[in-house]
C-alpha cells in the first residue's frame, strides 16, 4: 500500500500542504519517476538521504502548482504521518494533463468578469475564466485578440489603478465603504495566458508590419497597450511570487519592444524611453540579469556629454537674467570668476532686448581646442528671456530671475522659440523643477539644468547683487566643459560650487537638475502631453486630441469626446502647470510644513493625468472623512506611499476630463484645495492649534488660494476666478481681499508667500470682528463645507 505524504512548499499566500503518496524510495526513486512522468497527474522527484518519486494529489489550485514550479531545484519539506519532516531538493517535477480547480472566492476563473460593471458609459472590459480581456464575455478566444480596442481599454483600466495589481482586481470601494471587499484576483496560471495574448497583439502591431503601414498612430498605441499590460503583470510579481516565471517573461517582452523601437523609420522613441522608465520603476520585480540590463539602457538615454566635437571655434554664451540681477551678476563674473569684459566680438548677433545690448565677458579659460569661451550679458524679461536659443551663436544659455510664484514662467512658456543648434540651459529661479516640463516641450534637443530649491543670492549695501549661486554653478560647469567634462562630472561640479540647501541632506542632492538625473527628469517630463508625467504614466496613448481652454465655461462639465488618456493641448498643460503649483506651494508656506519627511520640499507633486466618472481613479486613500464619488470631483489627488520617494509618499494631481477645459488658474485652484483638504483627512498635515478645526482648515485653504491667485492679470478676471472656486468648494462668499491682506511683506520675507501660521490667525481674528456671519460659516458642523463637489453630468 502507497505511503501517504505531505510536500509542504511556501507560497505568496502562506504555508501550502500538498497531499501525495510515495511511490518509490532510495536508488529506484528516479527510475520510478520517470516511469511515471508522462502519466496524468503531478510527479515530484526528490533528492536527499534517500531519494523519494512522490505523486500528488490532482486536481490542484493553479496558484498552488505555480508556487510548487517555483521551487523546482530548491528545498521542500516532506512530512510522514507520526514523523519529524524531512527537508529535501525538488530535483524534478512532471505535470501531465493535470485539473486545475479555480482559487477559492475567485469569481474570475469560474465565469467572465466584468471589471467595469457599474460605471456609466464605460467601455465594457471584460476578464474571460482563460484570463484574457475581452470587450464581449461570450467571443470565442481565437477571436479575442482580434478586437483591437480590447488592450487598449485595458490599458487605460490599469491607468486607473495606482497600488492594486492583477492579485486585487476590485480595489476597495472609497464611495461604497459598505460594501465588502471583493476579492477577485488573477492567478498566476491564467497570467501565462494574458501574457500571450499581448504577445499575438505585439505581433500584429509590430514596428514595420502591415498593421503598423495602415495604421502607424493606431498601431503604436496598440503596442503601448501591451507594454502596459506587460508591466502590470511585473509588478504583480511583488505582491505574489507565483507570478515570478510570468514576470520574468513579460519583462523579456518588454526588452524586446525597446529592442524593436529603434532604427526604424516607423518606430515610436517615446514609447522605447516609456518601456525603459517602466522597466525602472519595476525594477525589484525583475531577475539580477534583467534589472543591469535595465540599468545599461537607462544609461542609454542619456546623453552621456555634450557633443563636444561639434562645438567648433569660440563657444558663446547668453547670460539671461533679470533687471535686477544684471549688473550685479557682470560684476560677479569679473571680481569672483576672473573673467574680463572686451568690446563685441565681430559676427555678435544684436540683442533681443533693446533697451539692453550685450556685454560680453572672456572666460580665464579656453575650449579644448583653445578656443576662447564668453559670455553675452543682458537684462531680460520672461517674454524675451529665451530668444536666444533660437540662435545659432549661441551654444547655451543662462536664465537668472525671480518665479513671481510661477507668474513669470507662464509668460516664459507662451513665447515660441525653436531651438537652433546645441544648447545647454540652466535655469536659476525659486522651484524651477516645476515648470521643468514646460522647458523640456519647449526645447527637447537641449541639455537642461533647472533649479530644485530657490537658487540664491546676495545683495551689497548698493542693492545691487554681489553673490550669486547662479552664476557660480554655471561658471562651474563652463569650466567643466573646457575639459570635457560628461553630465555626470558637469553635476558633481555643479554640487561642489552649490550654496547650502536644506535638502542637501539627501544623498546626491544637486540644486541643478540635470542630464544625468533620469529619476528626476521623468518625474518632471511630459513627451506625449498628456497631462501625466511619463515616470507614472502606465498607458502612453498616442491618440490624443488638443482640448483649449475656455475660461467662460471652466465649470461647465461636457464630454471631451475621447477617453480620459487622449486628453492633450491646453488643457493637459494647464494640469501639468497646476501639479508644479502645487510643489511651490507646498515649499513656500508655513501651513504646509508638516508634511511627513520634509516631502514639501522634495517635489512630492506631480501630474497623475485626467480622468472621469467613466474611468474613475482607484486607490485613493480618503482617510475618514465623508465619502464621495471620486469619479465626479473636479480634482483628485491621490497620496502614495513610497520606499522610494523622499519624503515617503507621492502625490498624483489629477483633474476630471468633463472639466479639462477650466483655465488653467482654475485648475491650479481646485488641485490646491483637494490636496490640502485630502491632507488634512489623511493626518499630514498637523492638527494643531488653529489647524485643529474645520473653521482653520478651511480658511488655511482660503489662504492658499489667494497666494495662488498673487499673478499679474486683470483684477475682475482673478476675482471671477476666486468666485468660481468658492463656489465649487461650497465655502461662503468671503472677499478676496480680505484673504490677501493676510499674506504680508512680513510673511514674504520669511518665504510664505501662501500663508502662514501667522496669517491663519490674523485671518480668522479678522473675521470674527468685521465679518461673524462668514465666521459662522466657516465653523459648521457640515463635513462637506470646503470640499469640492461632485460636478453635475446631467447637462453634459
Amino acid at each position: 500500500m502507497p505511503t501517504e505524504v505531505i510536500v509542504r512548499i511556501r507560497s505568496p499566500r502562506g504555508i501550502v500542504d500538498l497531499p501525495g503518496t510515495v511511490d518509490a524510495v532510495g536508488p529506484t526513486a528516479a527510475q520510478s519517476f520517470q516511469e511515471r512522468k508522462s502519466t496524468p497527474g503531478i510527479h515530484l522527484l526528490t533528492a536527499g538521504d534517500n531519494d523519494y518519486a512522490i505523486s500528488l494529489q490532482s486536481p490542484a489550485p493553479g496558484d498552488h502548482l505555480a508556487a510548487l514550479r517555483e521551487r523546482e531545484g530548491k528545498a521542500v519539506l516532506v512530512l510522514f504521518p507520526g514523523h519529524t519532516p524531512v527537508r529535501r531538493r525538488l530535483r524534478s517535477l512532471a505535470m501531465s494533463s493535470v485539473e486545475v480547480v479555480p482559487d477559492q472566492g475567485v469569481a474570475s476563473q469560474a465565469a467572465p468578469l466584468d471589471l467595469t460593471a457599474g460605471r456609466e458609459g464605460a467601455a465594457p472590459l471584460w476578464l474571460l475564466p482563460t484570463g484574457v480581456f475581452s470587450t464581449n464575455p461570450n467571443l470565442p478566444p481565437e477571436e479575442v485578440v482580434a478586437v483591437r480596442d480590447t488592450l487598449v481599454t485595458a490599458a487605460r483600466w490599469i491607468s486607473s489603478r495606482r497600488t492594486s495589481t492583477f492579485t486585487q482586481l476590485f480595489p476597495p470601494s472609497a464611495f461604497h465603504p459598505e460594501e465588502p471587499v471583493r476579492k477577485e484576483r488573477l492567478s498566476a496560471g491564467r497570467a501565462t495566458l494574458m501574457l500571450d495574448q499581448v504577445r499575438a497583439a505585439l505581433a500584429l502591431a509590430a514596428v514595420g508590419g502591415e498593421e503598423a503601414k495602415r495604421d502607424p498612430t493606431g498601431a503604436a498605441t496598440l503596442r503601448s497597450a501591451g507594454l502596459t499590460i506587460l508591466s502590470h503583470l511585473v509588478a504583480t510579481s511583488l505582491e505574489d511570487r507565483s507570478f515570478a516565471p510570468v514576470a520574468e517573461r513579460a519583462a523579456e517582452e518588454i526588452f524586446a519592444l525597446i529592442d524593436k523601437e529603434a532604427d526604424h523609420e516607423a518606430a515610436r522613441p517615446a514609447l522605447r524611453a516609456h518601456a525603459i522608465h517602466l522597466l525602472q520603476l519595476r525594477a525589484p520585480g525583475l531577475t539580477p540579469a534583467q534589472q543591469e540590463r535595465a540599468r545599461a539602457l537607462v544609461r542609454g538615454l542619456l546623453r552621456e556629454a555634450p557633443p563636444y566635437d561639434e562645438l567648433k571655434g569660440p563657444w558663446s554664451f547668453a547670460m539671461c537674467g533679470a533687471s535686477e540681477f544684471h549688473e550685479g551678476e557682470c560684476r560677479i563674473l569679473m571680481a569672483t570668476h576672473g573673467f574680463k569684459e572686451i568690446p563685441l566680438p565681430e559676427g555678435t548677433p544684436p540683442s533681443p532686448s533693446s533697451w539692453s545690448p550685450y556685454r560680453a565677458f572672456e572666460a580665464p579659460f579656453k575650449t579644448p581646442a583653445g578656443e576662447p569661451i564668453r559670455i553675452f550679458a543682458r537684462s531680460a524679461s520672461p517674454r524675451d528671456e529665451n530668444l536666444e536659443m533660437g540662435m545659432p551663436f549661441f551654444a547655451g544659455l543662462l536664465i537668472n530671475r525671480h518665479a513671481q510664484l510661477g507668474a513669470f514662467d507662464l509668460r516664459a512658456a507662451a513665447v515660441k522659440v525653436r531651438q537652433e543648434g546645441y544648447k545647454l540651459m540652466m535655469n536659476a529661479q525659486c522651484a524651477g523643477l516645476t515648470t521643468r516640463f514646460a522647458i523640456s516641450q519647449m526645447f527637447p534637443d537641449a541639455d537642461i539644468y533647472s533649479s530644485w530649491d530657490s537658487t540664491y543670492f546676495r545683495t551689497g549695501p548698493d542693492g545691487a547683487v554681489s553673490a550669486s549661486e547662479g552664476v557660480d554653478c554655471f561658471v562651474a560647469a563652463l569650466r567643466g566643459m573646457s575639459e570635457r567634462a560628461p553630465h555626470d562630472e558637469l553635476d558633481a561640479r555643479i554640487r561642489k560650487a552649490q550654496w547650502h540647501h536644506a535638502q542637501a541632506q539627501v544623498p546626491g542632492f544637486s540644486q541643478f537638475v540635470g542630464p544625468s538625473h533620469p529619476l528626476v527628469v521623468a518625474r518632471y517630463s511630459d513627451v506625449n502631453r498628456d497631462g501625466r508625467a511619463d515616470y507614472y504614466d502606465g498607458f502612453l496613448d498616442f491618440q490624443l486630441t488638443e482640448i483649449a481652454e475656455d475660461m467662460q465655461a471652466s465649470m461647465t462639465p461636457r464630454d471631451p469626446g475621447v477617453s480620459a488618456s487622449q486628453i492633450s493641448g491646453q488643457a493637459a498643460a494647464g494640469l501639468n502647470w497646476a501639479a508644479g503649483s502645487l510643489n511651490r506651494v507646498a515649499q513656500y508656506s508655513e501651513l504646509w510644513a508638516a508634511l511627513p519627511g520634509q516631502s514639501e520640499l522634495y517635489y512630492a507633486f506631480h501630474s497623475g493625468g485626467f480622468f472621469s466618472h467613466r474611468e474613475p481613479p482607484q486607490d485613493v486613500p480618503t482617510g475618514d472623512a465623508v465619502r464621495q464619488d471620486l469619479g465626479r470631483l473636479p480634482a483628485v489627488c491621490r497620496y502614495v506611499k513610497s520606499q522610494d520617494a523622499v519624503g515617503g509618499f507621492t502625490v498624483e494631481v489629477m483633474f476630471h476630463s468633463y472639466l479639462s477645459h477650466a483655465a488653467q488658474e482654475l485648475k491650479r485652484l481646485l488641485c490646491a484645495a483637494d490636496a490640502m483638504r485630502r491632507a488634512f483627512d489623511l493626518g499630514y498635515l498637523a492638527a494643531e492649534e488653529a489647524l485643529s478645526t474645520p473653521r482653520g482648515q478651511r480658511c488655511a485653504m482660503l489662504l492658499t488660494m489667494a497666494g495662488l491667485l498673487e499673478f499679474p492679470a486683470d483684477q475682475n478676471f482673478i476675482d471671477g476666478l476666486w468666485s468660481m472656486a468658492l463656489k465649487a468648494l461650497r465655502l461662503p462668499e468671503i472677499s478676496r481681499s480680505a484673504v490677501r491682506a493676510c499674506i504680508t511683506a512680513e510673511d514674504h520675507e520669511l518665504s510664505n508667500y501662501y500663508g502662514s501660521r501667522r496669517g491663519l490667525n490674523q485671518l480668522l481674528g479678522a473675521l470674527e470682528k468685521s465679518d461673524p456671519v462668514t465666521f459662522q460659516q466657516l465653523g459648521s458642523e457640515d463635513p462637506l463645507v470646503g470640499r469640492l463637489a461632485e460636478i453635475d453630468l446631467g447637462a453634459s
